[in-house]
């Protein structure tokens, strides 16, 4: 059994790693600002600062967590320049401040100079712990302190491999498996233990000089989603809102961004592979940023392939752990809307294969909410017409919460219908009054009465969707409220209530099939 590396012997390992191993070695070209801290990214005299495009979607998961590995939730596009010393002919560069949710496969570095091309690319791993340590040193000479018979022993030689023991050999031909050990050490002292994690090039320069690079790649950790406030003006004004828009991004990458030229993406390209599901480390706290100025600038709007793009005008920092609130359009003043109540009897989606003859496929009955919905044209005849990324929607009557929405990602033109409560002084109940079935001539017929209650201040219309879903084929035959709307599998009715009062809604329906279908 292997015993444990102990403290010192470790020490004096990480410093043999330190010096320079035997034989030419070529140096790295020393970065003219190396990164202070990961992920840090200044701006470069030649090349500008770090580009960061990050995707929505993976918000919710991220939020609250802690640090992303590879394979995380959220997605962003980095863009990191960086600058080094070249001289001519062969180099050898490396950067660290590498992410632990960087794909590093897709990593690519091009150069910006002329007369400098990249050849290889290495990922070295960080240091993590005692295990990694011997797996590294494969194929180094290193001298092995153990005892044998009660007596202490050192054989030096090359590590082959540091599985069950570690396997040495030695300089007279032998190979010797030591499997308990008091401690090893380093004796040609490579720097091949990285303490963080770095990438390496080879790099071929026509002539010495500086040289700028555009270090590209994605990686985990970060999302965003919009958030949407709608305040309702005062009803004697019709029904009218404003409409405040911004971006909330949340950087659980476990780096950092300064000055960063930031793009939020909305949409979720697909991604191979997909990782595994992340562990996440333990919750960390997160801060929301102050809310920018009034008069900030507003993002770039335009296409992004399939997708929108919002690329802010001026650098922002943001910081690991952190949840960053950044305006997406100027506030819409006012915007046209309605305000609807709705009660929705419908069930189920499923189209039946044949008709349906059992009583009890009918939809929902007994009590039913009235749900409280303001809706919305996205025109500019309504006073908005701007492509609306997924988000919340929270909607305020003065200083009063009426409710939330999830709004998808909706494109100019399309109806929106936000979902913010139910009305605490309508009230609705669905009875099925009639059902026959006659089989010799094809058909169901069915009735229902709906009993809408008002007991506020002010009249108010409901808005009743019926559904359809015992056939295809069906006729309404008769309705105490003429429909407004008919679609394959429902009717919908507009019923005007009393402020005080209750209305009936009545109505009968029949479903016919032709011979040949068994129901």
């Amino acid at each position: 059994m292997t015993r444990p590396l102990p403290l010192l012997a470790f020490a004096v390992l990480l410093a043999a790693c330190s010096q320079e191993p035997d034989g030419p070695r070529e140096q790295p070209a020393p970065p003219q600002a190396p990164p202070a801290q990961p992920g840090d990214s200044g701006n470069h005299p030649a090349t500008g600062a770090t580009r960061l495009t990050i995707y929505s979607g993976d918000y919710e998961a991220l939020r609250g967590a802690g640090a992303i590995g590879q394979g995380g939730p959220g997605h962003a596009l980095v863009e990191r320049p960086l600058h080094y010393a070249l001289k001519q002919g062969a180099n050898s560069i490396s950067a660290t401040g590498i992410p632990a949710s960087m794909d590093v496969e897709a990593a690519v570095l091009r150069a910006v100079t002329d007369g400098v091309s990249v050849g290889s690319q290495r990922y070295v791993a960080p240091l993590a712990d005692g295990g990694p340590v011997t797996g590294q040193m494969i194929g180094r000479r290193v001298t092995v302190e153990h005892t044998s018979g009660g007596a202490k022993q050192t054989d030096s030689g090359t590590l082959l491999s540091a599985g069950d023991g570690l396997a040495l050999a030695l300089a007279d031909g032998r190979i010797k498996v030591i499997r308990e050990y008091d401690s090893f050490s380093l004796v040609d002292g490579a720097r091949t233990l990285p303490q963080q994690a770095e990438l390496r090039w080879t790099v071929a320069a026509d002539r010495t000089g500086d040289a700028d690079f555009l270090l590209s790649y994605p990686m985990g950790g970060l999302a965003w989603r919009a958030e949407y406030l709608a305040r309702l003006q005062p009803a004697a004004e019709g029904c009218r809102l404003a409409l405040e828009g911004a971006a909330l991004v949340a950087n659980q990458s476990g780096v950092g961004f300064a000055d960063a030229r930031l793009t939020l993406v909305a949409g979720s390209p697909n991604r191979a592979g997909g990782g595994s599901v992340p562990q996440f480390l333990k919750a960390t706290a997160v801060r929301a940023a102050a809310a920018p100025a009034a008069d900030a600038a507003m993002p770039a709007e335009r296409r992004s392939g399939e997708y929108r793009a919002y690329t802010l005008a001026d650098p922002i920092a943001i910081a690991s752990g952190t949840t960053e609130r950044v305006p997406l359009f100027p506030p819409q003043a006012a915007v046209a809307c309605e305000r609807d109540y709705v009660v929705d009897a419908t069930s189920a989606s499923w189209q039946p294969p044949r008709p349906m003859v059992d009583p009890g496929f009918n939809g929902r009955t007994g009590e039913l909410p009235v749900t409280t919905v303001v809706a919305f044209d996205n025109t500019a005849e309504a006073g908005l017409g701007r492509a609306l990324p997924e988000g919340r929607v929270r909607v305020l009557e003065g200083n009063d919460l009426l409710g939330e929405s999830m709004l998808g990602h909706t494109a100019k033109g399309a109806e929106l219908r936000l979902e913010v409560g139910r009305a605490f002084d309508l009230r609705a109940e669905r009875e099925a009054t009639g059902f026959r079935v006659d089989t010799r001539g094809r058909s169901i017929t069915e009735s229902f009465r709906v009993t809408l209650g008002n007991g506020g201040e002010r009249d108010a219309t409901v808005r009743v969707i019926e559904p359809l879903p015992r056939w295809s084929d069906w006729q309404l035959l008769e309705s105490s409220v003429e429909p407004v709307r008919r679609a394959a599998r429902e009717v919908e009715f507009q019923v005007p209530v009393a402020a005080g009062d209750e209305t009936e809604l009545e109505y009968t329906v029949r479903y016919t099939w032709p011979a040949g279908v068994q129901p």
